[in-house]
């Protein structure tokens, strides 16, 4: 191949060039968009930038460009790159960048050196056929090199599975998530049941690899790709909140999504009835009866199940006597100094006296002053007392206001990836009293685990907000057991006087009321800027966040302060918001590109479980360090301390100076700021102010339009969750009534 100059005068001809790799400047793994800077193989004074779609590269490759020259207006003279065929370091000197990539573990630059010192050009084909000799360089001893030769073979064999890859279109995002995955079998597994992907590798959704199915030789009408489409459907909608979906509306959403005919999805449908991969349960509705994924169709009645005989176990002797319970009580009043009122004397009543407890009520109500004196007095008896909530953000809440430790659920009942518990139906939790915060978070298949794990002789304690926003996963959990009426609940409704001095509180109640939120001048703690044009309201956010409030009220707007957004979309939704708000608070240079161009300081979100790394949906924190050449991060959280992330795990992160009200639930912040606007109109309604609201200990600022606020406030309408856990509730209760 020859090579060309590139100061040759006509800059449209089509030119190859040979280069090898000195430093990848940018790349955006979704899209293999990469930005590199190398030399010519005529001498290093010959330093291009290239700029196109390239497989994955690193320091020391060789590399085959095809491309025109092009001018840019900000950069300058750079290699248009149509087509790139990745070779292996030929140069002394690219071998030694290789090697000291990062990428072989083990070796870095000082053994680099050294081995390339020894072996010359020909340090590859050592490493390939006798890497024992490895041994001769000073330092590396049987343990360094057993390192070195496994990264070696891991490499080699990414690189033959992403060359696989490559040929079915996936990225190289995706190729290393699959090769993460299925490791040696990847390039089989796509090639025989690429719709697999969907439900193993975050990111894949039936468009993609409905694609690869193409390329592969799957037809549109192949069964195998129906069933995928009906699986996909009915998974989405779990993803939606749904235990189920109606088959009426199953059969309309597939076909919508596959393109083919009616009656060969409903042929589809009823063969998976038949042989079990999907469960069907006949519906008072006129919907065709209910199509449930067999995992959750278990989980759903294994609750039921276990709820009601949790209540129906027999009581220790001597907390059916209510002057007993009475005498707990005063004695607690009278030592603690708190002076409850009926209300919340019932709701302590109640928890003695019953093996399950939901406790519902709204901000101020004395839901945490409750709880102290539940725990207190069940440490009296002599009870082992767990507490937990479903987020850490929520644990912390907890165990701060309560003075008494604090978990996730996961943690309390001691979670083993990839989907074990420590505590299930055989090993139950070693404890007397379990107090569960921040129900409305909780789904049905965490619901599931927990009751699972609880003994007979145990009190299981729901506390929550009925009216939040409902749990991110299946089901409609707080809902569905209050509707139930199978189990006792006790409703707190009175304001307390502290807590009613609070605008955030008394307008939180108003929004829940249907009424208009009051907005006064003077001392308050809820603000509202009217403000109808998107533009507008997003620098006055801007303002709002890195100025007024740190200044006027000495709130960190890295560590106390949120923005909420109900979308992510538009001028004031979260992805716009949070470009803007990174770039006046922590500006600088992006790590790498793409659509989260993290920097060092940034703050970010983990938006999945990772039980491997012990973070969560909805943990936040601080980037404290990257490596610009691999794009690992370094993040802290408040809760874990450093958590590492590979540039394979990135899609995990976001950024969170601005997150959606979905994603707050659970957790308090000094301020909130909320942009409320005519453009959010589809996400307006009542609980998802009253949740974004509820976030706020002390500050909150609304930045909009009147009209959007009395949209959200009159839209009382909630979106219908598909569950059933309701009615098998009552009707459970109803057999063991007619035993």
């Amino acid at each position: 191949m020859n090579n060309q100059s590139f100061f040759g005068p006509d800059r449209n001809e089509t030119r190859e060039l040979d280069i090898t790799v000195e430093n990848v400047v940018y790349q955006n793994e979704d899209n293999d968009f990469r930005v590199i800077r190398g030399t010519t193989s005529d001498g290093e004074d010959n330093q291009i930038t290239a700029v196109g779609k390239m497989p994955q590269v690193y320091e020391g490759q060789d590399l085959a460009l095809k491309g025109k020259w092009k001018r840019h207006r900000e950069y300058g003279k750079q290699f248009q790159v149509e087509k790139c065929q990745v070779g292996q370091p030929s140069t002394k000197k690219g071998v030694k960048k290789y090697l000291a990539s990062e990428l072989i573990k083990g070796i870095g630059e000082k053994y680099a050196e050294r081995i390339v010192d020894k072996y010359g050009e020909e340090t590859l084909d050592v490493m390939d056929r006798n890497p024992e000799s490895l041994l001769q360089i000073d330092g590396i001893g049987e343990k360094k090199l057993e390192k070195i030769k496994d990264s070696w073979k891991e490499q080699r064999q990414i690189k033959d599975v992403m060359v696989a890859l490559k040929s079915h279109d996936i990225s190289t995002a995706y190729g290393l998530k699959i090769y993460k995955k299925y490791g040696a079998q990847a390039s089989t597994v796509v090639e025989e049941d690429p719709y697999r992907l969907t439900s193993d590798i975050d990111g894949i959704g039936f468009k993609i690899a409905d694609r690869i199915a193409h390329k592969v030789g799957i037809k549109a009408e192949d069964p195998q790709r129906i069933k995928a489409g009906l699986r996909y459907t009915l998974s989405q909608a779990t993803n939606n909140g749904h235990v189920y979906l109606p088959r009426n509306k199953l059969l309309k959403k597939t076909r919508e999504l596959i393109e083919i005919s009616p009656d060969l999805v409903k042929e589809q449908l009823d063969g998976m009835v038949s042989n079990g991969s999907l469960v069907k349960e006949k519906s008072d509705r006129n919907e065709g009866g209910r199509i449930y994924l067999p995992s959750l169709y278990i989980t759903e009645k294994e609750v039921a199940d276990r709820l009601v005989s949790l209540k129906s176990t027999g009581m220790e002797a001597g907390f059916s006597d209510v002057d007993r319970i009475e005498g707990l009580i005063d004695g607690y009043q009278i030592s603690s100094g708190i002076d409850y009122n009926e209300e919340q004397r019932e709701a302590i009543r109640n928890v003695l006296e019953n093996k399950v407890t939901v406790i519902t009520g709204g901000p101020g109500t004395g839901k945490t002053t409750i709880i102290e004196g539940i725990i207190e007095l069940m440490e009296e008896l002599g009870w082992e007392v767990s507490l937990s909530a479903p987020t850490g953000r929520a644990a912390k809440r907890l165990e701060e206001t309560t003075g008494h430790e604090a978990q996730t659920l996961h943690r309390t009942l001691g979670f083993k990836p990839p989907n074990q518990f420590e505590y299930d139906g055989e090993n139950k939790l070693p404890v007397d009293g379990i107090v569960v915060d921040e129900l409305s978070m909780v789904d049905m298949w965490l619901l599931n685990h927990l009751v699972e794990a609880i003994s007979e002789g145990a009190h299981l304690v729901l506390v929550g907000d009925a009216d939040q926003l409902p749990s991110i996963g299946p089901g409609d959990v707080m809902k569905d057991l209050i509707d139930s009426e199978a189990l006792v609940v006790q409703r707190l409704d009175r304001i307390y006087r502290q807590s009613s001095r609070s605008d955030i509180v008394t307008n939180a109640h108003r929004i829940n009321n249907g009424e208009y939120p009051v907005i006064q001048d003077g001392e308050t703690d809820f603000f509202f800027h009217e403000e109808d044009n998107p533009g507008q309201a997003a620098e006055e956010i801007l303002r709002l966040v890195s100025e007024q409030i740190p200044n006027n009220w000495d709130i960190d707007p890295m560590s106390d302060l949120q923005v909420l957004s109900p979308m992510y979309k538009g001028r004031c939704g979260v992805d716009r918001l949070n470009r803007d708000l990174q770039e006046v608070l922590n500006p600088g240079e992006e790590i790498f590109g793409g659509e989260s161009d993290f920097r060092v300081g940034d703050k970010v979100m983990q938006t999945k479980n990772d039980y491997d790394k012990g973070v969560f949906n909805g943990d936040i924190g601080r980037i404290v360090s990257a490596d610009r050449a691999s794009g690992d991060l370094e993040v802290r959280y408040p809760d874990y301390g450093i958590v590492n992330y590979e540039r394979a795990d990135m899609d995990s992160l976001e950024l969170a100076y601005a997150i959606t009200i979905h994603k707050s639930q659970g957790g308090e912040y000094e301020a909130v700021v909320l942009p409320i606007l005519n453009q959010h109109y589809v996400m307006l309604k009542r609980n998802l102010l009253y949740t974004a609201i509820t976030r706020s200990r002390k500050l909150v600022f609304i930045v909009g339009s009147k009209r959007a606020m009395g949209m959200a406030i009159n839209n009382d309408r909630e979106s219908r969750r598909y569950t059933t856990l309701s009615r098998r509730l009552r009707e459970k209760v109803d057999e063991r009534e007619n035993i």
